[in-house]
């Protein structure tokens, strides 16, 4: 099991509280100091109200992460906790998500002096139950100098401000991980620029987000916590049960790459304990940095994935987020468990504007109506709604098989068969072509280089800011098609995806 010594204070190994008259108060500093009102039951170092609309609420769930507790009738829980930093609540459904800064702020900050009892009350906000709402989603910003900033400010930041003012109704936002690159000191920086698009963006930690010097895992993400908060915590938004985990255990002794795809034991009895407040009736959406399951690579997976499975198996629907891959798929993992990976809105280690299966950098938008998603697409951050598909010449095709590192010239001589990448396909898609007019034929999909990648990413270039951008190896969204006429004129791709969207784009010969 993971051990979590979030605090040093000696005094919390020798906390005695056996009097019920002990009102002692920790000190803390900030504006989250309560006075202590509640009287604590022996044992107990953490106590607390949760008001609605001033009016204490029974059932509320608070967490540290460890103790899971349900307000009492008065509104009240109390909890042991020891050598944690931030206690949350699990906001219901019916009550706005607290934020600070534009940011979804559900938590407060445990800061023990002595053998005290501090207070911790949550003061919610009621708000009609969301039946609709909308996850505006990105994933691996990985900014690590002033030329990332000034990409995603300059190039990317405008677009996604006024994409985000396109959805209407109830939006939430969620950035999966690697926010920064292996750089803390800019996690301030990435908070003011994430508030930028006016959504309350919750925040995931990447194995990128941890502090490289700190050779372990229950320290080297001290400054995400302090800068974001809890690196797992959960909350309600209408029908669907928000949990967000930290999947990455974190070595960091033989380089910044030193770590496992792996959920703690804690983190699995916490969510353990944090799903018996949830009914059935109820969808659960995950958000994690690492895949848990990859259709495309299924090797490539966290360790105890069936563990997490086995937790939420019951539910109607189980969406799960993840990024880490640069590149977009989606696996379904049972008939009511499927997981969303989201291309980089930094595309290819800020190497020009794709990712590396060819996607154009970009994030993804999910709808949900009561407890089931009604709508997913991925958008690319410079690039119209409507782009999906992109079609490639046999001279490009030809491409597919990768370059010769000296030349520059494809390993494969293909003059005629065009290659089609459909960014956000998956299995339940129908993707068709027609050519000069004629029938639609059903296209099947193959792993292979998407061209653009191979061009400007595959090998070491001078000009690459991140020479470690390679093109995807497992890019399995690509079709391969050999017109039945040399002289062919006009092909034509279309894309059905399972929620009604359909795409289409053409090609003329130019032979």
């Amino acid at each position: 099991m993971k051990l979590f010594k979030y605090l040093t204070y000696s005094a919390l190994a020798t906390i005695m509280l056996t009097s019920c008259e002990d009102n002692k108060v920790a000190h803390r500093d900030g504006v989250e100091n309560e006075d202590l009102t509640i009287q604590h039951r022996p044992g107990m170092n953490v106590v607390g109200r949760v008001t609605v609309d001033g009016v204490p609420r029974q059932g509320v769930v608070v967490s540290d992460g460890i103790n899971v507790i349900a307000t009492d009738e008065n509104g009240e829980y109390q909890m042991r906790s020891s050598g944690r930093q931030h206690i949350f609540v699990s906001v219901p459904a019916d009550c706005a998500i607290p934020e600070e800064s534009g940011l979804p702020k559900i938590y407060k900050t445990l800061r023990f002096d002595e053998d005290a009892v501090i207070q911790m009350d949550f003061k919610l906000k009621s708000r009609p139950v969301s039946q609709g709402f909308k996850l505006f989603t990105i994933a691996d910003p990985q900014i690590g100098d002033n030329v990332d900033i000034a990409i995603w400010n300059d190039d990317i930041m405008g677009n996604m401000v006024d994409f985000a003012a396109s959805l209407t109704g109830n939006v939430y936002g969620i950035s999966l991980g690697d926010l920064v690159w292996n750089k803390p000191d800019l996690f301030p920086t990435y908070k003011r620029m994430v508030a930028q698009p006016g959504i309350p963006m919750f925040s995931v930690i990447g194995n990128h987000d941890h502090n490289e010097t700190v050779k372990n895992d229950t320290e080297s993400d001290r400054e995400f916590r302090d800068a974001l908060g809890p690196t797992y915590y959960s909350c309600n938004i209408g029908q669907w049960h928000l949990v967000v985990l930290d999947d990455v255990l974190y070595r960091g002794v033989s380089d910044r790459n030193d770590y496992s795809a792996t959920i703690t034991d804690q983190q699995l009895e916490w969510l353990a304990k944090d799903l018996e407040h949830v009914g059935k009736d109820k969808s659960i959406l995950i958000a994690t940095h690492i895949p848990t399951m990859r259709r495309n690579n299924p090797g490539n997976h966290v360790t105890n994935n069936q563990a997490l499975y086995n937790l939420v198996k019951d539910y109607p629907q189980v969406q799960i987020l993840s990024g880490h891959s640069h590149n977009n798929y989606i696996t379904t993992i049972a008939d009511n468990i499927n997981e969303t990976t989201i291309g980089a809105v930094m595309g290819a280690y800020w190497n020009g504007v794709i990712c590396n299966d060819g996607s154009p950098r970009g994030y993804a938008v999910l709808e949900f109506d009561g407890n089931k998603v009604v709508d997913k697409y991925y958008i690319g951050s410079e690039t119209p709604r409507d782009y999906q598909i992109k079609i490639y010449l046999p001279e490009d095709a030809t491409y597919r098989a990768g370059r010769d590192k000296d030349s520059g010239l494809p390993l494969i001589n293909d003059n005629e068969s065009l290659l089609v990448n459909v960014f956000f396909w998956h299995t339940d898609w129908t993707v068709e072509l027609q050519e000069d007019g004629g029938s639609w034929t059903e296209l099947r999909n193959t792993k292979t280089l998407d061209p653009e990648a191979v061009k400007t990413l595959q090998w070491d270039n001078p000009w690459e800011k991140r020479p470690s951008a390679e093109p995807e190896t497992n890019n399995d969204h690509m079709f391969l098609y050999k017109p039945a006429k040399a002289d062919w004129q006009t092909i034509t791709v279309r894309a059905s995806d399972p929620y009604g969207n359909v795409y289409t784009a053409s090609v003329n010969n130019n032979q």
